[in-house]
């Protein structure tokens, strides 16, 4: 069903191909790099020039599509038109799983937000509290041991072209009072995604992590099957949970890593000069997604305000008493054999961060 799915998006996506051909500078052949098993046929364009579909399942608000566009501006005006980037929102190629094996089998040129199980020791950088500022969290996702750690997606045929944050930090809410202090989590039931890091924070808290799936969160909290949850403040907008929830606390306590893959075969086959450009114009792209998170949480917050739930914003001092539970975590994610205390002093040193 999947390779039939493809079939169709090929021929879709030649369509759309056409319409941008006219832009390529000279006029002799188009290399459709990653389009592996059909034999295209060679399009009437610059040799040099080359085209790059990117699938993601966010919509076009979202921070990820706009920072996409802003990649492809960049990228196509650094090339001289010779890089042509495609972007496809909305899912509309798949779920994140199946456009990740899509893009590493060669049937998609890249994708944003790919499942994490190809790289599983990035869940390190979802340890509670490792960062406290966007700044320390794109340090992080470019720091040297973050880099290693993600050559073993060469084994799946994937090359990761850019790192960043998800959606930004991660806020909590729920119906039974406001969290000022960590003993106010004490006996709270809290719904978390199936990480092992959310779980032992929330746990460590005196809360019960429970794991309900994303879909069914809005009809858990309004029935009271779990009494809150955990999310950024775009879910938490966008997914209505404000109309269920009483109280939301901006402790900024996680935040979740965002791969771009792109097909390794694809990417070798680039000119040197083409992947500099990419490489370049991704690392920018995280960025302005930064940007653009931090201020779209504005709009988000006064909009769960005015849907009548209340927010906490924590000071300095107030956020700081939540650092030994996180420590907490990290040493048993350490006991436990997810990572060593070489390995995480080495990615917190690139932010003057270090555990004790």
């Amino acid at each position: 069903m999947k390779k039939c799915y493809f079939k169709f998006i090929k021929l879709f996506s030649l369509l759309l191909i056409a319409a941008v051909i006219q832009s390529c500078s000279k006029s002799e052949k188009i290399k459709l790099y990653g389009v592996s098993e059909d034999n295209l046929p060679l399009l009437n364009a610059n040799e040099n020039c080359y085209i790059m579909r990117v699938g993601h399942a966010q919509t076009e608000d979202s921070a990820r599509h706009k920072s996409l566009l802003y990649f492809k501006e960049k990228v196509e005006k650094a090339s001289d038109g010779n890089i042509k980037i495609m972007v496809y929102p909305n899912g509309i190629l798949g779920d994140e799983a199946e456009m990740t094996i899509a893009v590493s089998e060669g049937d998609l040129e890249a994708v944003r937000g790919g499942d994490l199980e190809f790289v599983p020791k990035i869940i390190q950088l979802g340890l509670p509290m490792i960062a406290d500022t966007l700044d320390e969290v794109h340090q992080l996702c470019y720091s040297a041991p973050v880099t290693k750690m993600l050559e073993i997606a060469a084994v799946s045929n994937l090359y990761v072209l850019a790192v960043g944050d998800d959606g930004g930090f991660r806020q909590i809410t729920n119906n039974v009072r406001p969290i000022v202090r960590p003993e106010d989590m004490k006996g709270l039931k809290i719904r978390a995604p199936q990480i092992p890091t959310t779980v032992m924070f929330i746990d460590e808290l005196g809360a019960e992590a429970t794991v309900i799936p994303f879909t069914k969160l809005y009809k858990a909290l309004k029935d009271g099957v779990v009494d809150g949850q955990e999310n950024p403040f775009a879910l938490i907008d966008s997914s209505d949970f404000y109309e269920v929830q009483k109280y939301c606390t901006l402790i900024n306590w996680q935040f979740f890593p965002e791969l771009m893959y792109v097909n390794l075969s694809w990417w070798k086959s680039l000119p040197e000069e083409y992947q500099k450009i990419l490489s370049d114009c991704a690392r920018d792209m995280m960025q302005e997604n930064a940007r653009i998170t931090e201020a779209d949480n504005e709009e988000f917050i006064k909009h769960i305000q005015e849907g009548g739930c209340q927010i906490t914003v924590l000071t300095p001092e107030q956020r700081a008493a939540f650092k030994p539970y996180a420590e907490a975590v990290w040493k048993k994610y350490i006991d436990e054999g997810y990572a060593t205390k070489n390995d995480l002093n080495e990615m917190l040193e690139k932010i003057g961060k270090k555990i004790k």
